[in-house]
């Protein structure tokens, strides 16, 4: 086999891996550590395919049910409450893709933040599988974020923005294992760290910059771009120094991360 198709095939099996590892649209693959750590850097690619199917099937859902001449009980609903429904419509879909992993972790972190406990408490409330009150406050807060803010983006257009939003979302994970300690070795943000290297930071960062400059010359106003880079770095700094004080990162914090920087690319992008 030559050396150009043997990359290309391992790179399409790196692809597999994460999109098997982020969401159930490929099937499950076996699971080693030296795997999950390669396919990190596909993370942000992953998003990209994610974002595609949720805004597709929103646009469909839309084309469907509120621009068809047949549609009678429809007919008579008003514009907001269409893409309002189209907006949850697409939350479903990364909730059922992603079997609901990235919320878990959210309302995790948000019990143990909440908590206001450290050390070995800390830990214990962020594995205890019990949902708490500031962790259903978290899920309320970031869930309703992103159905407005969606449902904003739907009403007027910005397909583009849709489609970035989750790719934006899990390269957030990536920045925030790049700066931070994992906790344990062996568990999946163990394993999400060891994929970071000086190679990949600099890719993620290179195309975190290349994104925002196409982001401007497609119309995003400049106050805009600053704020989605500097929300973005405070995001990622809090959630580092939180990991760092309460002994390093697990897979919750990384679960949370996607989900919060998916809301604050949504917000920066109004």
């Amino acid at each position: 086999m030559k050396p150009h198709a043997a990359r290309l095939i391992s790179a399409g099996g790196r692809f597999l891996d994460a999109l098997a590892f982020l969401s159930r649209l490929a099937p499950p693959r076996p699971r080693n550590a030296r795997a999950l750590a390669a396919c990190v850097p596909w993370f942000a690619p992953v998003g990209l395919v994610l974002g595609c199917l949720y805004t597709m099937a929103a646009w469909l859902f839309l084309r469907l049910f509120f621009a068809s001449p047949g549609a009678a009980f429809f007919s008579g609903l008003s514009a907001w409450f269409a893409v309002a429904l189209a907006a949850w419509f697409w939350l479903a879909l990364e909730l059922w893709t992603t079997r609901g992993l990235h919320w878990d972790g959210l309302a995790d972190l948000g019990d143990a933040c909440g908590s206001g406990a450290s050390g070995a408490r800390f830990r214990e409330i962020l594995k205890d599988s019990r949902l708490g009150v500031f962790g259903a406050l978290s899920l309320l807060l970031v869930f309703s974020g992103q159905w407005l803010t969606l449902a904003w983006h739907l009403a007027v257009g910005h397909w583009p923005l849709l489609v970035l939003a989750p790719a934006w979302g899990r390269a957030c994970a990536v920045w925030l294992a790049a700066s931070a300690p994992f906790h344990n070795p062996a568990s999946l943000g163990g394993l999400t760290c060891a994929g970071v290297d000086a190679a990949v930071r600099r890719l993620y960062c290179l195309a975190a910059f290349l994104l925002v400059c196409l982001l401007a010359a497609w119309g995003l106003g400049p106050w805009q771009c600053l704020f989605l880079l500097g929300a973005q770095w405070w995001l990622t700094r809090r959630l580092a120094a939180t990991a760092r004080r309460q002994g390093g990162l697990s897979g919750d914090f990384l679960g949370a991360a996607i989900e919060l920087g998916q809301l604050c690319f949504l917000l920066a992008t109004l």
